[in-house]
């Protein structure tokens, strides 16, 4: 494993858990499957049908950062410091459960 790899999978082992969102985007949650790989599953709830839908996108990470692919668009996750910790390009921050 090279070094990057093992940075890259410090950083994806630290957002493992529940995220809420500052925004109104989907709620979600990071977790580590049996296969090694990395998972964010999304969570919406629409209040006017009252029904929730789930939606579950591989995470991939590289020299240049770690991305989820929704659809044929990559967006990339960083970390956000402050105030919340977790950054995903076109949905916003969130926070810690």
């Amino acid at each position: 494993m090279r070094v990057e790899d093992y940075q890259s999978n410090l950083n994806l082992a630290s957002w493992i858990g529940g995220w809420e969102s500052v925004n109104g985007n989907p709620d979600v949650y990071i977790f580590r499957g049996y296969d090694g790989r990395y998972y964010l599953l999304a969570y919406a709830y629409d209040k006017e049908s009252e029904r929730g839908s789930f939606s579950c996108y591989g995470i991939d990470s590289g020299e240049d950062g770690s991305y989820v692919y929704i659809g044929m668009k990559r967006y990339r996750m960083e970390p956000e410091h402050s105030p919340y910790g977790l950054f995903i390009a076109g949905w916003g921050s969130y926070m810690k459960c």
